[in-house]
């Protein structure tokens, strides 16, 4: 009977943990670019990435990666040669209202995995709108971020990070 409750229990984390394992898939932090092209399958080399404010630079990519049933470019950035960050930025413009309701929907799928969020706000000044998830668990540090000026398609990325406190 115990065996039979373990299984049914491991079962109903299956979503939740592969709902995690999608971030980093099968990579961690301090991975050589070498390793993570190695172990991401459809993975490849980035020439001219872009450069994070923290200076760690895209070097590897994957295209259309799934997450709650929405398409995103998954970009893997590096810092002196180790992974630092992944990022999946959304590959279909849209507005900010729109995509609102995404970001409700990866919100509630990380709140399973993660519990709480360590910070929640929805910002609208003037013609700049921002929307801001954020959990930290450990030394990762998980953002998901919405933000448009005016009317113009919004930018929707979901950032998991290296962290070592502020």
């Amino acid at each position: 009977m115990r065996t039979l409750l373990t299984g049914i229990m491991l079962l109903l984390l299956l979503p939740n943990l592969a709902f995690a394992g999608q971030l980093w898939g099968p990579t961690n932090p301090g991975m050589t670019v070498k390793e993570v092209l190695h172990a991401v399958d459809g993975a490849y080399r980035v020439e001219g990435g872009g450069r994070l404010a923290t200076t760690a630079v895209e070097e590897v990519r994957k295209d259309d990666v799934e997450l709650e049933g929405e398409t995103f470019t998954q970009q893997f950035y590096f810092m002196n040669g180790q992974l630092t960050q992944v990022t999946f930025k959304l590959d279909d413009a849209r507005d900010f209202e729109t995509n609102l309701g995404l970001v409700e929907a990866l919100t509630e799928a990380m709140r399973e995995q993660f519990g709480e969020e360590a910070d929640s706000e929805t910002t609208k000044a003037g013609i700049m709108r921002k929307a801001s998830v954020t959990w930290i668990e450990g030394t990762r540090k998980i953002r998901v971020f919405l933000m448009s000026m005016g009317h113009n398609d919004s930018l929707l990325k979901v950032n998991y990070q290296a962290y070592f406190g502020d």
